[in-house]
């Protein structure tokens, strides 16, 4: 016995060792890297102005294709995923598109010896000598418009024919296939695949009349087509990003989203360079009486209130589901609540004669609460959690029990982003062994869980939409302990091991619109979440009796072995048939943490106990974990 005295606590410190320290989950993305046209560009001419003699004062404003100084969506979306300063990739930024960029070939729009950069030697400048893109970065690419411009130009000024306009610009969409898997290829996960804009809708197609205007519009829309089922038939997964339904949405429901005009352009002459409303040289300075109220900064660039609705309708795309798989964290603290309650049931047990039965009821309240990080908005979470089980004495030394438990979690997402329910019936059986030192437990459980009134803000510029889902699940889990304790008098203390193995699966759901949302837009179907745990423990663990009650600590060092990176897949309701599925990482908290239980349990009288417990989960970045569990045991 001396000897086990001294082996057993070298033993519990050698794997309290062996737990190291928390990792925490890295920003979402480790960088934004954008390939593209003007539509994207964020000041790569700006040397090009500077050689028309343009101070440089000004030149430092200008630059972008939209009322300057924007921004544009590119530079929001990459200060949203954290580049401090975003720009152009010629003055040490990551953006890489240019101005009249097409896709492969080169443009008639690229100034006089200017180099001609389309997005696949974009690309190649990225990915340089060694061909390797980074994996934990986020991709965009966004062209094709010139490719489209162009030769719409040539086909009116009678050198193609229309079936030869038409094949071009389905190649330049099998092109931008050919360019976005170059990225997978080379290692990229994460890649925004643009659509085409309704380039029929811009000033500049309704200018050729009706009928020019409807023909472009039926190009854009076989571009994207060729775009999306490319990608599809190639097997390269994108996130689809539906810029035709957004700006069609945008200029049918203009006035609430504060634009005044859908049809003008907003910019003047900057003369003598123009002489015409051109959004490279336009700022606040050579703009029409509201025109940052306009949709257009000139005939086919839009301005920054355009841009901003962009910009958030792709962080949209990105962020929803990282939020949804917080609902499977969630559907774990419910269960480790109900477990909580069960060691009162086999505490209960062994206060008992063999044979009799005994009634226990608990209640758990605890917060669980997730902080903001990059691209996920914080989670605050109100769980309460009531058991109502049976237990009895099967012999002298073993316990065993059965148990119901109903979890309701109330979670709300920071800055109004969105909430929802969780509604949970746990079943279980358990078991304990009591021997003179040794002990053990252990307990099966199974559930259905129920997600009610999940809502996500989505968030459009000045305008907010609610979109609105219910979803089911489940979740089996197995809990089991082993302990030793040591007795001087009336304290005891002790090493022990648990293992909290849970299996959550939550099934796949559509999002819909709350009642008064005009589209579509934004909206989002979710794929089956598939969360796994094996959460491991070691730690010791303390009380003492006096006069019939027992005060008690509990401290483990815990290790989640499932750890590895978990993706939620979603796809965009507006695309239809040919949306593409895309695979977003979920939320992983720090696999390595502490526990600390601490409370008190005694007898009102022979056959009444009572029971109060206070936890709190502490070493892991980000989460507030804590709440404190009221036990009531009847023995007959």
């Amino acid at each position: 016995m001396k000897t086990n005295k001294r082996i057993i606590p070298a033993l519990v410190v050698s794997l309290f060792a062996t737990l190291g320290a928390a990792q925490s989950q890295a920003a979402q993305f480790s960088n934004v890297y954008v390939f593209g046209d003007s539509l994207s560009d964020a000041g790569y001419f700006r040397p090009f102005l500077t050689s028309l003699g343009l101070p440089s004062t000004l030149v430092a404003t200008l630059g972008r294709f939209t009322i300057n100084p924007g921004p544009v969506w590119s530079e929001l979306v990459s200060q949203h995923y954290g580049v401090a300063t975003p720009g152009p990739s010629n003055a040490g930024g990551t953006i890489y598109a240019q101005g009249g960029a097409r896709v492969s070939q080169a443009s008639a729009s690229t100034p006089p010896g200017a180099a001609q950069r389309p997005v696949s030697t974009q690309i190649t400048e990225y990915l340089g000598s060694s061909g390797v893109a980074d994996p934990n970065a986020l991709y965009a690419v966004f062209a094709g418009g010139n490719d489209m411009l162009q030769n719409l130009g040539l086909f009116q000024a009678g050198q193609i024919t229309q079936a030869q306009l038409q094949a071009n610009v389905l190649q330049a969409a099998s092109d931008d296939v050919a360019q976005i898997a170059r990225l997978r290829n080379a290692g990229a996960r994460y890649i925004l695949a643009f659509a085409l804009p309704d380039v029929g809708g811009t000033p500049s197609a309704a200018a050729g009349g009706a009928a020019v205007a409807a023909s472009v519009t039926a190009l854009s829309a076989g571009y994207n087509t060729t775009l999306f089922t490319g990608l599809a038939s190639a097997g390269v997964r994108a996130i689809p990003v539906d810029v035709f339904g957004l700006f069609t949405d945008v200029k049918n429901n203009a006035a609430s989203f504060g634009i005044t005009n859908t049809t003008g352009i907003a910019c003047l002459p900057f003369p003598p360079i123009t002489t015409t409303g051109s959004s490279q040289f336009c700022t606040s300075a050579n703009i029409v009486p509201n025109g940052q109220t306009y949709l257009f900064a000139d005939s086919v660039h839009p301005t920054p209130i355009a841009q901003a609705i962009l910009a958030d309708y792709v962080e949209g795309l990105i962020d929803g589901p990282s939020q949804y798989s917080l609902m499977a964290e969630t559907a774990l603290h419910a269960r480790t609540a109900h477990v909580r309650s069960l060691g009162e049931g086999v505490r209960t047990a062994f206060a008992a004669k063999q044979g009799n039965w005994n009634v226990f009821v608990s209640y758990d309240n605890s917060d669980l609460n997730f902080d903001a990080r990059q691209g996920l908005q914080e989670q605050r979470t109100d769980n309460n959690n009531l058991s109502v089980g049976v237990s009895m004495m099967a012999s002298e030394n073993v316990a065993i029990g059965a148990a119901w438990g109903r979890a309701e979690a109330k979670a709300r997402f920071g800055n109004s982003a969105g909430s929802y329910r969780l509604h949970e019936d746990a079943f279980s059986v358990f078991f304990g062994y009591r021997g003179q030192n040794l002990y053990a437990g252990g307990a099966l459980s199974i559930s259905n869980t129920d997600y009610n009134d999940i809502k996500r803000n989505i968030k459009l510029g000045p305008v907010t939409r609610t979109a609105e889902a219910t979803a089911q699940g489940n979740n089996g889990s197995f809990f089991g302990n082993v302990g030793y304790d040591f007795k001087w008098g009336n304290l005891q203390i002790g090493p022990l091991v648990s293992l909290a193995a849970q299996n959550v699966d939550i099934n796949s759901f559509s999002e819909s619109a709350a009642a008064g949302t005009p589209t579509n837009t934004g909206l989002l179907s979710i794929g089956t979440q598939k969360r796994r745990s094996e959460v491991w423990s070691v730690g010791g663990k303390a009380s003492y009796d006096i006069a019939g009650w027992t005060p008690w600590i509990r401290v483990t060092a815990d290790k989640e072995r499932r750890d590895d990176p978990r993706f939620v897949t979603a796809t965009v309701q507006s695309l239809g048939s040919i949306g593409n599925s895309y695979d977003i990482e979920g939320y992983r908290p720090d696999s390595t943490f502490i526990t600390t239980s601490l409370g008190v349990r005694g007898n009102i009288t022979n056959w009444v106990g009572v029971g109060l417990t206070f936890y709190k989960v502490s070493s892991r970045e980000g989460i507030k974990d804590d709440g404190v569990t009221a036990a009531l045991a009847v023995r007959f």
